[in-house]
């Protein structure tokens, strides 16, 4: 019955070098054989698989039940299947993945051909975050002056009226001012992530720069009962280059993240370490709420913000000053367990000219 497949053996050389991942599922959906680019996409071993049936696969895609049902039916109505996926897979990140899955006339064997397109997307996706950036950019820069006017005769005609107010118009004009005050801050923030910054560039030690960050949080974070833990793999040499304050706010702005995602108090996690290629990371975890797989992607959206009070800049702020210095965010979050943000900036070799 499955001489064809046999045969398979003959063309086990090409079968393996093959450029895109390999698959053959047979008719009763069994696993029957991949090649070792289809474990290298996968991030599985081919023996924990060979045998079982294909759904023990399937499942970890990204689809919702009544997806599956549907392409299902699809395949075996047509005999030809092609999508793009998310894959999960048990340790490790996001992988997005093209499958093709074609029935074989001469076998009635299912070819299953998977390729990685996780490093296109991720490309996709921060081109996209600096255009969506620049858009904004542009926004801020049109209408900053057209909004400011306005701002500063209101504030101006507060303080007038201030100045003679009774105790109850007193109150009302604090809270007009705090308002301006708000508007004022979410139009810097507009501002900030619209002009191309000015960087005084720095040799900054990693370690003693989130001591410092650390140290000017606790406080905050002692109110909110929550403990903040440093550990550190590299020695207090280690630097980059770069603006040490654009920097800080970004560790403030995790830590403090992190502080109000956890309203019953518990613990923060700093770590800081080495990775190949003269890469150190920073990593942030909270034991919070967490991101839904719907919102992670969002996060570093303009204005996008899980928040019931918030303006959904400060990560599009954090994101820009990553990416200008050379640098990358990686994001892992499970609903109910926490967040973990991973900045990962590049090593510097001493002073490099500095």
């Amino acid at each position: 019955m499955l001489t064809k497949y046999d045969n398979k053996e003959k063309f086990d050389h090409i079968f393996q070098l093959f450029s895109s991942g390999l698959i053959f599922i047979n008719d009763r959906g069994i696993l029957l054989d991949m090649n070792s680019y289809a474990e290298k996409i996968l991030l599985i071993n081919k023996s924990d698989y060979i045998g079982r049936n294909a759904k023990d696969l399937y499942n970890m895609f990204n689809l919702c039940d009544e997806e599956k049902e549907i392409l299902t039916e699809k395949l075996q109505k047509e005999g030809y299947l092609e999508n793009h996926l998310e894959y999960q897979p048990i340790d490790g990140e996001y992988k997005y993945v093209h499958v093709v899955i074609s029935k074989q006339i001469d076998s009635g064997l299912y070819l299953l051909e998977i390729n990685d397109e996780s490093e296109k997307i991720y490309m996709k996706k921060r081109l996209d975050q600096s255009e969506s950036l620049r858009t904004l950019g542009q926004l801020a820069a049109g209408i900053a002056h057209e909004i400011r006017n306005p701002m500063t005769s209101l504030k101006g005609f507060t303080q007038l009226l201030s100045q003679n107010a009774t105790e109850d118009t007193q109150r009302y004009l604090t809270v007009i001012k705090h308002e301006i005050d708000q508007m004022e801050n979410i139009l810097t923030q507009f501002l900030e992530l619209s002009k191309p910054s000015k960087s005084k560039l720095n040799v900054i030690y990693v370690e003693d720069t989130i001591l410092e960050v650390v140290n000017f949080m606790a406080p905050e974070a002692l109110l909110k009962s929550i403990n903040l833990n440093v550990s550190s793999q590299v020695t207090k040499e280690c630097h980059v280059v770069g603006d040490s304050q654009l920097l800080k706010q970004v560790f403030i702005n995790a830590i403090k993240n992190g502080i109000e995602a956890m309203p019953n108090g518990g613990n923060i996690l700093i770590n800081i370490s080495c990775k190949p290629g003269h890469v150190v990371s920073i990593s942030v975890k909270d034991q919070g709420h967490g991101i839904d797989d719907i919102n992670i992607n969002k996060i570093f959206q303009p204005f996008f913000t899980t928040k019931t009070a918030g303006t959904g800049l400060g990560l599009s702020h954090v994101y820009k000053v990553i990416e200008e210095h050379g640098g990358n965010i990686e994001v892992k979050s499970k609903v109910g367990e926490g967040t973990t943000f991973d900045f990962l900036l590049p090593c510097r070799k001493k002073y490099d000219g500095f």
